[in-house]
């Protein structure tokens, strides 16, 4: 059963004022509902409870559409939103959508050390204690979902629309195709 269009997962201090919040309104104006977690936790305390929610909302999502940013690997909490859009797109043939905002889609492929996203990922590795599998299950992920079909977004500060059109329309054909 689908209750949302698009789950939209994103590293709220990289991207919710500058274009997260924009993308979401776009979206919302198009008629296409998406779940987006500052707005749409029913009413819930922030905890345990809302974590359960968000992962719920992934599979009651048709598509999803992941804002890679600086920070993104930095929170094992976007990570393991991840790991749950990637077992959907998997499972249940998910669409994803990724958006590289301010990175590269190489340093999300790779990791590398020396970029931005590289040292954010390996920052979020030794500051928990992460077992090795999941490390190369999330390795994996950002893998796959790097080689994606999506946008790029780089010192842009009105791209935003463009991205927001050309996703709509992405959407809006990937909706029908489903239904």
């Amino acid at each position: 059963r689908r209750r949302y269009d698009v789950f939209v997962s994103f590293r709220g201090k990289d991207t919710r004022p500058t274009f997260t919040s924009h993308l979401h309104t776009s979206l919302q104006n198009a008629g296409i509902t998406a779940f987006k977690d500052d707005d749409d936790v029913d009413g819930l305390q922030r905890g345990e409870r809302i974590s359960i929610a968000l992962l719920k909302a992934i599979g009651l999502s048709a598509c999803s559409v992941i804002v890679f940013s600086t920070h993104y690997a930095d929170s094992k909490w976007c990570l393991q939103e991840l790991e749950n859009i990637m077992v959907c797109h998997r499972t249940k043939g998910q669409v994803v959508y990724p958006i590289f905002y301010e990175v590269d889609p190489s340093d999300v492929r790779y990791q590398k050390k020396e970029s931005e996203f590289g040292k954010a990922f390996e920052s979020l590795i030794s500051r928990r204690s992460v077992e090795e599998d999941k490390v190369q299950s999330w390795r994996t992920d950002l893998r796959e979902v790097s080689s994606f079909s999506g946008t790029t977004v780089i010192n842009s500060r009105y791209l935003y629309l463009e991205v927001s059109y050309t996703l709509i329309y992405y959407l809006i054909d990937s909706l029908e195709f489903s239904n």
